[in-house]
């Protein structure tokens, strides 16, 4: 099979494993650039490309999946240039296996308590509260929200009861809340701010948001974007969306 056919075929499969997680066009096209980014930091990263294309940048398609899912699927071939992550773990495992390069941090980010009633918005009524956390076994935030949990002395029980929500990604969490199944949600400060409700900083430590390009296919508009994440020009909107900007690009 020749190589132009192989991308084809790659590209087919990734659209169709795609499909129930994240907005894709209707057909596929080689010419697309895919851009990979963690579901709790989407509307941070989207925000970003906004002005990045304002200013003249090229056209970028973004798919939105939990962090350990999407770097699979990269391993696995599925054509992502750029990889953006709230999640450092994933991002590394992918340059161990020679799949990811220029990987840098570009912010930091926070996890928080959040709700849509202001009396849940409290931390020393956990205990009394269903959470709803993201999956620490394949996202960075669900991990943070576990030991944090953890040191509560909440998180065994609380798992074990179902008072702890065990959500596929933070959107989930979000949406385990406002669906009734959950009182509050531990989720990135990006995301809270996106929603309606009201949020708390945690005493946890920051959560490197982590990402780099792809060694297979990495064309100039994605490489040209991920310098844009890490300059003084994208620092105000990080901020904007509760992050510090972690470097800047040489």
């Amino acid at each position: 099979m020749s190589t132009h056919a192989i991308r084809v075929l790659l590209l087919v499969i990734f659209l169709f494993s795609s499909s129930l997680c994240s907005p894709l066009p209707g057909a596929a096209s080689e010419e697309d650039v895919y851009v990979a980014v963690s579901p709790g930091i989407a509307q941070c990263v989207e925000d970003m490309y906004a002005s990045f294309a304002a200013a003249g940048g090229g056209k970028l398609v973004f798919v939105k999946e939990a962090t350990g899912p999407l770097a699979q699927k990269m391993d696995a071939g599925a054509p992502f240039a750029l990889l953006i992550a709230a999640d450092p773990g994933w991002p590394k495992w992918l340059y161990e296996r020679g799949k990811l390069k220029d990987m840098r941090v570009c912010a930091n980010g926070h996890l928080v308590l959040w709700a849509e009633k202001e009396e849940f918005c409290c931390e020393e009524k956990l205990a009394s509260l269903r959470i709803a956390s993201p999956d620490p076994e394949t996202t960075s935030h669900g991990t943070l929200a576990a030991d944090y949990l953890k040191g509560l002395g909440l998180w065994d029980e609380g798992a074990a009861s179902g008072k702890i929500v065990i959500t596929k990604n933070a959107l989930y969490a979000i949406m385990a809340v406002q669906a009734g199944s959950a009182d509050v949600a531990l989720v990135p400060a990006s995301l809270a701010i996106e929603m309606e409700g009201v949020y708390v900083q945690l005493p946890v430590p920051p959560l490197p948001t982590v990402g780099g390009l792809s060694t297979a296919h990495s064309p100039e508009s994605a490489a040209a974007f991920w310098k844009f994440l890490r300059s003084p020009e994208a620092a105000p909107l990080w901020e904007k969306w509760g992050f510090e900007a972690a470097e800047v690009a040489q």
